[in-house]
């Protein structure tokens, strides 16, 4: 055992004390004869012997107590010839993981937080041994190839490292070293991460998982933070459609919502909005910290297909979170599938739905759309459709559930209609799969066209009733509302993900938006011919589902298409063409394709990747996608120092963190050397000496040796 501090150690000359108090307790005192007190004389020789039992043994127990203490302040730590390592003359293998996100890029105090962390790794291969060996590597952006190298070579590799705006891979690179280190022929190993301990970081080594076996290498792992840096920094916190209903010529609001995550007040900044690299709108900032604001942009397409776009910040001080990209996609039609029975020739009353989307789709060319039964569709053509309207099923087929399941979670959309003759237990089942509530009663009589209810007035708020009526300011909406005379009593369910877009007068839902996923369902409480309602008849009926089908197309992305940084690039498309290939910038890269019977499916590691916009291609078909930073990037908060330890100790052997903003120079190769050396154990003197100062305590209490028999 060795010691970090050891000019503490004369704290132990403080062990005196006890015994000095003690020595002071044993003089005699002075004689004095009192006659009428003669019999204390007969005190037995064994009650003294006790009494002096239980002071030698609470003298013990403070010296010790006060020797534990000294120990804990000289901070001991045990060398790796306890901790299964190789003595501290032996070789070592160490890995140096430098952080090189973005926010190293902040200066401190001490200057730029990525220089600083450049001078820790060159301290900590000065004061290595020649036999030792390095690997050098970052946490973002391509790494450079991870092997054991001298340590000429490992200070080439750590002059080059630099800052990188690219995706956050610490586990990963962790996991890569550990494996490394652990097959090295060098039985001592050690893993430093330099980093200026931002949250958004190391929360990502929640991931880091390795296999371990009883011959495992012991690994110590040894966290060095850097100085922090209180900086004004603009972030852009959120970026969202506020239209949902898209299409070219059509306004679209975009909201963005600003947020001040630095620490001082952010004043005369501008934002402002991008479009195909042309200025279309700004806004002058001014937010304290904390502060969050959402400013509206709106945008008119000129056009259908993707529209590539960014926000901009102007003036803020850390600037690598100043842009966001967005791509905005206007679909040039909608292909809607209408599933309904095979009607018979004798039915009274027929759907419809069919004549209103054919009526909609001769007067604009923004949906195609098909009408089959049951037995005419295939599983694998529903992806293949934009919307399902399920128009009258009696009975849903169970071998379609997780089709439809799988089609909704993808961003697509599912209008539903009740069938007169329709299965309710079905129907539940079928509700369940998308947390979707359940029908519970039967009201009224099907044709018999007597009212058991009513609509109630219609309210803006949702995407299908806004915009719906051509009307000034805050004119009320003014309309025969429909009656209804047969319909299931819907009990939707209690979550966030409802929105009643219908009621009736006595608060019933009569169509419902459930979202799950990506994708939305629409749920109808009746029918869709006039045995239901008078609905189907009313001037209103063919907009509002037309709109209804124009929304439930729009994906929950709201038609902005965009990866996050920091994880594999995984796409799904409808492209057929399996020779994809995407576009970065100037370089071109062939991504792993894999055929799906609605398209395809593209992987690609994603590490150099930086903000902007990508291309993917296949033959005539090209798709834009944004790249955009993690958000909490722009969080400069540190992780705890236990909520790390919580993560890694299951591992790797933790020593206790070393703060190189706190310390000199000569310091911090102090600690870097006992760093290599052991595992620091001065939290268990501390609780020795706390366990001996209770024992203390209660031996004064319960120990009643001066009670006289």
């Amino acid at each position: 055992m060795n010691f970090l501090n050891p000019f503490f150690l004369l704290g132990i000359i403080a062990v005196a004390v006890p015994v000095i108090i003690h020595l002071i307790n044993l003089r005699r005192p002075q004689k004095v004869q009192f006659s009428t007190l003669s019999f204390l004389n007969e005190l037995k020789k064994s009650t003294i012997r006790k009494i002096r039992i239980k002071q030698y043994l609470l003298m013990a127990l403070r010296a010790l107590a006060v020797l534990f203490l000294a120990l804990a302040l000289a901070r001991p730590f045990l060398p790796p010839t306890l901790t299964g390592s190789s003595g501290s003359d032996s070789p070592k293998a160490v890995g140096i993981i430098i952080d090189n996100s973005p926010s190293m890029e902040r200066v401190s105090a001490r200057g730029p937080i990525i220089e600083q962390a450049r001078q820790v790794a060159q301290t900590i291969i000065d004061g290595a041994r020649q036999e030792d060996r390095f690997i050098v590597t970052n946490t973002n952006g391509e790494q450079s190839q991870v092997t054991l190298q001298s340590a000429l070579r490992a200070q080439e590799s750590i002059r080059n490292i630099e800052t990188q705006n690219t995706g956050n891979f610490i586990s990963e690179t962790l996991s890569l070293v550990y494996e490394r280190l652990e097959q090295a022929p060098i039985e001592q190993a050690i893993v430093y991460l330099i980093t200026d301990g931002q949250k958004s970081q190391l929360q990502k080594l929640e991931s880091f998982d390795i296999e371990q076996s009883s011959d495992t290498k012991q690994i110590t792992f040894q966290l060095v933070e850097l100085g922090n840096s209180e900086q004004q920094n603009l972030a852009i916190s959120d970026l969202s459609l506020k239209s949902q209903m898209l299409s070219s010529g059509t306004p679209v609001t975009l909201g963005v919502t600003l947020e001040n995550t630095g620490e001082v007040e952010a004043v005369n900044q501008y934002v402002s909005l991008e479009i195909r690299n042309r200025m279309s709108g700004q806004y002058q900032v001014e937010l304290q910290p904390g502060e969050s604001r959402e400013y509206l942009f709106e945008i008119v397409p000129d056009q259908t297909g993707d529209i590539p776009g960014r926000i901009i910040i102007d003036g803020d001080e850390v600037t690598f979170d100043n842009s966001r990209y967005f791509v905005l996609r206007i679909p040039e039609t909608r292909s809607v599938l209408l599933l309904s029975e095979d009607r018979a020739a004798s039915k009274d009353f027929r759907s419809y739905l069919n004549p209103a989307l054919e009526a909609a789709r001769k007067t604009n060319t923004q949906i195609t759309f098909t009408e089959r039964t049951v037995q005419e569709v295939g599983q694998a053509e529903l992806a293949g459709y934009d919307v399902i309207v399920l128009d009258g099923l009696k009975e849903i087929p169970e071998y379609w559930f997780n089709d439809l399941q799988r089609y909704i979670q993808n961003g697509k959309g599912l209008l539903f209609f009740p069938s007169e003759q329709g299965n309710v237990g079905n129907y539940n089942d079928f509700f369940e799969l998308f947390n979707a509530g359940e029908y519970r009663n039967i009201i009224g009589e099907y044709a018999s066209f007597k009212p058991a209810g009513e609509f109630d007035d219609l309210v803006e708020g949702h995407p299908i009733l806004n915009e719906l009526f051509e009307k000034e300011g805050d004119e009320q909406i003014s309309l025969d509302l429909p009656e209804l005379f047969f319909y299931y009593q819907y009990e939707p369910p209690e979550n966030t993900g409802t929105y009643n877009i219908l009621q009736s007068r006595s608060d019933e839902a009569l169509l419902t938006e459930q979202r799950f996923g990506e994708g939305k369902v629409l749920i109808s409480a009746f029918g869709s011919d006039p045995g239901w309602t008078n609905f189907p008849i009313n001037p209103l009926f063919a907009p509002l589902y037309y709109r209804a089908v124009l929304y439930a197309s729009s994906s929950e992305q709201g038609g902005l298409d965009q990866y996050t940084l920091g994880q594999r690039f995984e796409w799904e498309g409808s492209m057929q063409n399996l020779n994809v290939q995407i576009e970065k910038g100037e370089e071109t890269v062939i991504p792993e394709v894999q055929g799906m019977p609605e398209g395809i499916q593209i992987s690609y590691p994603a590490r150099e990747w930086t903000p902007g916009i990508l291309t993917i291609s296949a033959g005539e078909e090209k798709r834009l996608i944004a790249v955009n930073q993690d958000i909490m990037e722009s969080y400069f908060d540190t992780l705890p120092y236990t909520d790390l330890d919580n993560l890694l100790s299951k591992y790797v052997t933790i020593n206790s963190a070393i703060d190189a903003s706190e310390i000199s120079e000569n310091g911090l190769q102090e600690q870097l050397n006992a760093a290599s050396f052991g595992k620091e154990i001065w939290n268990w003197f501390v609780w020795i000496a706390l366990l001996l100062l209770v024992a203390e305590m209660l031996v004064s209490k319960l120990y009643k040796a001066e009670n006289m028999n």
